[in-house]
């Protein structure tokens, strides 16, 4: 089937699925059409399977739970997938953009290579295929015409027509249509940017030793730069244990901490720990960028900068175990999960820098795994409705939850905040409750007004309930 047509095809099921509605059901169908479109181009291999089945997995996650959040992992899973498709050995990085290049301006790049280097002698459409094509539009110019005509002339016909509703057909649902046969043309025929994906491919994870033994001028320069190293890792090492004894007098005086300090201290534990990170891995690549892994005197400022990791390590640990008081004492946000997060993508660079030191990889071994690592971190978080799962850790564990806050999340807690109401009435302020009540109205109501395209677990569940 020719690609045109394959694009206008799915443009309208994309239109029925999507237009003026919200996101539910219609995710999920409409990743499984783009899977099946992707592999009907060539025979593809685990790779794609592998990455296409994160693709649906993440439209599940949104049925389950249809954040905001969620969306945009999918829409990040789908431009991976377009890369891979593109190119299956490209870095995870590379197939984003290269995905997102595709779906915004492919079309653009085909139409310029297309009068640069026009073909002639490319395949054209039959005549017969055209002829059709033409025969199709022509017949339904004029069934809307005669119908608009017979319309008035006869009573009977007039009201069998007006039973047909196509009133979805409008200037908007048009340019929505036009935008789904875009975006299916360039997932069917999509643009290869081979120069970046070669140069890509040409990066590989470790560092070539040299063929030829080092000169004596080249081994005077990796003596001092190796002597430069260590006395600039040793005061590095020097300062984080001075800091790391402070804090530990500071978090063990049960006389200093109190909540509002739990806040200040984890908030400046996370910047700095942020800027030794930073500071870690930029000083480690620039002393272990080429020829100083393969000299033979290099053993000191490697352990020494085995020293600085392990003492980020610890800072990593203690900033931890205060975020986690900090939750004990006044319950879970967003923000204190965002450090949690951070903190585990932050051992993760620690160790995939020690890493890079002991085998000698290279910068690009760095970001290709540690962006698949977030990647695969971003993956996992969908698994978890995150309102529900803040509004109920906290009603259940903090003595005086901030109901207010709570109130402010997403409209997925309102079944808990409502049954709450019921338990703690005499807790919470009037205005709350009043909060809550029509949030929870509102919440049911929306739920019920849902379409099939817009389906969640929710009226699934409810549905098999009944």
């Amino acid at each position: 089937m020719n690609i045109h047509i394959k694009a206008c095809l799915a443009a309208i099921v994309f239109s029925l699925l999507f237009y003026s509605k919200s996101i539910g059901l219609n995710l999920f169908l409409i990743s499984i059409i783009v899977v099946l479109l992707l592999t009907s181009l060539r025979k593809r291999n685990k790779t794609f399977w592998g990455f296409g089945l994160v693709y649906i997995f993440t439209a599940l996650m949104v049925i389950a739970d249809p954040t905001p959040f969620k969306i945009c992992t999918h829409l990040m899973s789908f431009l991976v997938l377009i890369g891979k498709t593109i190119s299956e050995k490209s870095s995870l990085y590379i197939s984003w953009f290269v995905g997102l290049v595709n779906m915004v301006i492919a079309s653009i790049f085909h139409l310029n290579g297309y009068l640069k280097n026009p073909m002639p002698d490319k395949k054209k459409l039959s005549p017969k295929i055209i002829n059709s094509i033409k025969g199709v539009v022509l017949a339904i110019v004029l069934i809307l015409f005669f119908s608009i005509l017979y319309r008035n002339a006869n009573p009977v016909f007039d009201n069998f027509v007006s039973l047909i509703n196509i009133d979805f057909i409008s200037i908007p649902w048009i340019f929505f249509t036009l935008i789904g046969y875009f975006i299916f043309l360039h997932i069917l025929r999509p643009y290869t940017p081979e120069k970046l994906i070669k140069l890509d491919i040409s990066q590989k994870n470790t560092l070539k030793a040299p063929k030829e033994t080092f000169l004596l001028q080249n081994q005077l320069l990796l003596e001092g730069e190796h002597t430069l190293g260590s006395i600039v890792f040793m005061a590095l090492n020097t300062l984080l244990i001075v800091f790391l004894i402070t804090d530990i007098i500071y978090l063990f005086n049960t006389d200093v901490v109190t909540n509002a300090s739990y806040s200040k201290s984890v908030h400046q534990g996370i910047y700095a720990l942020l800027f030794s990170i930073i500071c870690a891995i930029i000083i480690i690549l620039y002393f272990f960028r080429s020829d100083l892994n393969f000299f033979k005197g290099n053993k000191r400022i490697k352990r020494l900068a085995y020293l600085w990791i392990i003492l980020n390590m610890i800072l990593v640990f203690f900033t931890w175990y205060k975020n986690y008081l900090y939750v004990e004492a006044l319950g879970i946000t967003y923000k204190r999960i965002g450090v949690f997060v951070y903190l585990l993508l932050t051992i993760t660079g620690l160790c995939t820098t020690y890493l890079k030191v002991a085998q000698i990889k290279s910068f690009i071994y760095l970001v290709r795994t540690n962006i698949a690592t977030l990647f695969t971190f971003l993956l996992l978080s969908t698994t978890i409705p995150w309102d529900r799962a803040i509004t109920s850790y906290n009603l259940l564990n903090i003595k005086n939850p901030d109901i207010q806050y709570l109130i402010n999340l997403g409209d997925s807690n309102s079944v808990l905040l409502h049954k709450y109401t019921f338990t703690q009435n005499k807790y919470l302020k009037k205005d709350q409750v009043k909060y809550i009540n029509q949030k929870y109205t509102d919440f049911i109501k929306e739920q019920t007004e849902k379409t099939w395209q817009e389906f969640t677990f929710y009226q699934l569940t409810n549905s098999l309930k009944k």
